[in-house]
């Protein structure tokens, strides 16, 4: 079961960009691309206000202060702060572009905003007039995430992590071990650490434990397996850490599944049934026992559906958050742990409800939780895919694209006006890697395009045949036979040339797409 259907009298217009719980209670704040904000009692299944955004601008992004106060970042820049009692709002900053992230910290009272205007901006709300700091990054940014002073800033492929008390520089910069954009970040509330999801369907975790040590970095692939002999590559589109079992979290996809992890075991506990639409957005309730999911179209791809977006409610059994009925014999008989006994402790006290969780979930960790491996790297395995997604709007001059199934490099590239949902348009001009061709293609700025892996490889030139092939010396001491002379006349001039004179050739063997040539000759003496 998918879990229960948050119901609507008036359904929601556009596509949903946020769902977020409440601090202490079963509230949820929900933002959409229909430009206004809605606070939902998931307890008595009533809708407590819906507020329409000053501008009627697309309200990306959404975090509560309080169970009262709340602030979003819409389309038009602005962060707007609401009285969820009254309805009222009021502005307390602007980005020069785009504002597409907003979170608080609640032990530094500052509002914390990024945008497209590659800043990150920091609100201090106890003032009257809140004061601005900001940091002016060199990429547009993806997604923050706040907990305690820290922030995670996820930047291209990279981490920044800032110490909210000192937010003149970065504490620490990142490098994700990833090839392409991170889309989303999360990080933990019970210790310091985070995990980020890939837009080709990667999470790397990073968690760091203050008890042994010992920290966890790894990097696994939602979904090992391959279709139609091609790598199986979704955009992970949001990661909610459980707050009552440490190292458990949930991934949410842009094809609509939603998998529960443990960090520790490295093992996948549960994959819930496939929902109607891309997952835009997860959210746990502050004691772990429910988690809100946003199924709805996210602008990402240009053959999405725009249906309905839909806000489902799923509690969280045994099985999600760490205990699996799939426990060997042998482990089994020491660990025979009564499911109804832990979802009963949960219901506990404070203190009481966190120690008996952690214990079970440390015994549990123990247990082999799912039929199907995930395949888990200490570094980031790329698999052999010959491309993976990027978004239009981060591909740049002198990028590589795919164009009508070609592997092209970027020479021109222009973006159009930004229109109702940010579909700004980008024109790319590209040369075929290969042939020199020309080709140009037009796709919107939010949607992903598939971007060769080209390589380029040194290779020894040994000899070169009546036919026109040349035999090359590999690293290994084996030689490489297929490839043909170029045909580019110059390059092919040089190489013929140098050869016939006795010289010692070094020539780069470029790849992409299953195909290979001749690109550059380096490295010419004589022998």
């Amino acid at each position: 079961m998918n879990g229960e259907c948050l119901n609507f009298e008036n359904p929601i217009g556009d596509a949903l960009s946020r769902v977020q719980f409440a601090p202490q209670s079963n509230n949820l704040l929900v933002s959409s691309w229909d430009s206004k904000l809605r606070l939902y009692d998931v307890d008595s299944s009533l809708l407590r206000l819906e507020a329409p955004a000053p501008s009627q601008a697309a309200l990306l992004d959404c975090c509560f202060q309080t169970e009262s106060v709340a602030f979003t970042a819409a389309s038009d820049g602005s962060i707007i702060r609401y009285d969820l009692h009254s309805g009222t709002n009021d502005a307390i900053g602007n980005h020069q572009d785009i504002a597409a992230c907003v979170g608080y910290s609640i032990e530094t009272c500052q509002v914390i905003s990024a945008g497209l205007d590659k800043k990150v901006m920091s609100w201090d709300v106890r003032l009257a007039n809140p004061l601005t700091l900001f940091r002016h990054l060199d990429a547009e940014i993806e997604s923050i995430s706040v907990s305690g002073f820290d922030l995670m800033v996820a930047v291209g492929a990279a981490v920044n992590i800032y110490d909210l008390r000192n937010f003149e520089r970065a504490v620490d910069l990142k490098e994700s071990s990833m090839d392409v954009g991170i889309r989303c970040v999360a990080s933990t509330s019970y210790t310091r650490g985070y995990a980020i999801g890939s837009i080709d369907g990667r999470v790397a975790v990073e968690i760091s434990n203050p008890i042994n040590l010992n920290s966890i970095r790894y990097t696994f692939r939602c979904h090992p397996k391959t279709k139609d002999g091609k790598a199986h590559l979704v955009s992970v589109n949001d990661i909610a850490f459980n707050p009552l079992i440490s190292g458990t979290f949930v991934t949410g996809d842009n094809e609509g599944y939603v998998t529960a992890w443990d960090a520790q075991s490295k093992r996948k506990l549960h994959e819930f049934p496939r929902y109607p639409n891309s997952v835009a957005s997860l959210s746990y309730n502050h004691v772990g026992q429910l988690l809100a999911v946003a199924s709805s179209y996210t602008y990402q791809e240009a053959n999405e559906t725009e249906v309905p977006p839909q806000i489902f409610i799923q509690k969280m059994d045994g099985s999600d958050i760490g205990y699996s009925p799939e426990v060997s014999r042998d482990s089994s008989r020491k660990l025979q742990i009564d499911k109804s006994v832990a979802l009963h402790t949960i219901s506990l006290s404070f203190l009481y409800r966190y120690f008996v969780c952690f214990v079970i979930a440390t015994l549990l960790s123990i247990a082999a939780m799912s039929d199907e491996e995930q395949h888990f790297e200490s570094k980031a395995d790329a698999g052999a895919s010959k491309t993976y997604p990027q978004q239009a709007g981060t591909i740049r001059k002198n990028g590589y694209i795919v164009i009508k199934n070609r592997p092209c490099k970027v020479v021109e590239v222009s973006t159009s006006k930004t229109g109702k949902h940010g579909h700004a348009k980008c024109h790319f001009v590209a040369i075929d890697i290969f042939n020199g061709k020309k080709l140009e293609d037009i796709v919107p700025s939010s949607h992903n395009c598939d971007v060769p892996h080209v390589t380029r490889t040194d290779y020894q030139l040994i000899d070169i045949s009546e036919d026109g092939f040349v035999s090359l010396l590999t690293e290994n001491g084996n030689t490489k036979d297929d490839l043909r002379l170029p045909t580019d006349e110059s390059l092919l001039t040089q190489i013929k040339d140098g050869f016939g004179e006795g010289k010692d050739l070094v020539v780069t063997v470029m790849s992409s797409m299953g195909e290979e040539q001749i690109c550059a000759l380096k490295d010419v003496g004589p022998k």
